[in-house]
């Protein structure tokens, strides 16, 4: 194993226990909102690990990586005017920072992977993935800020 393979199980666990991390947010939290939007995040992982799974087996037969198509978007936030109240602030907000720290580090990983990989098909699929990552931050930095301040949260 060189040391992409090795990024590439590290990233493929990472998106199984981000996965298993967004589920328990999804339980913790009280509102529909809440639920909803840990539950749309622990799907997305949940893809993010299939796809590095299938990059991992490509790889393990010799095969060159292949483009796939661009990146899932997820919903739009709603304007805070409708957003839900959470009664477990506090402790999403605590969900709120990990989470954010763990999609930054994500983002690094696949950036580190992408810059090792020399063809453009393989730096594609790790710098989409990591742009999905950052995607992901934002809106987690949206919801915490709106649940710092109001305590609500803005999911469709």
């Amino acid at each position: 194993m060189d040391k992409i393979d090795d990024l590439l199980v590290e990233a493929m666990n990472a998106e199984a226990n981000a996965r298993a991390f967004y589920d328990d947010a999804s339980n913790k939290a009280q509102s529909q909102a809440g639920k909803k939007l840990f539950k749309e995040l622990a799907d997305f992982e949940g893809r993010h690990y299939e796809r590095v799974k299938n990059i991992i087996e490509m790889r393990s037969k010799g095969n060159a990586l292949e483009k796939t198509s661009g990146p899932v978007l997820m919903s739009d936030v709603k304007s805070e005017i409708e957003g839900e109240v959470e009664p477990n602030k506090d402790e999403i907000v605590d969900v709120l920072n990990i989470a954010i720290a763990a999609e930054k580090d994500a983002q690094a990983k696949y950036r580190e992977i992408a810059d090792m990989i020399e063809d453009d098909d393989g730096k594609s699929i790790f710098n989409d993935l990591a742009e999905e990552e950052y995607k992901h931050q934002r809106i987690l930095e949206d919801q915490f800020y709106h649940m710092s301040n109001k305590g609500i949260i803005i999911w469709e």
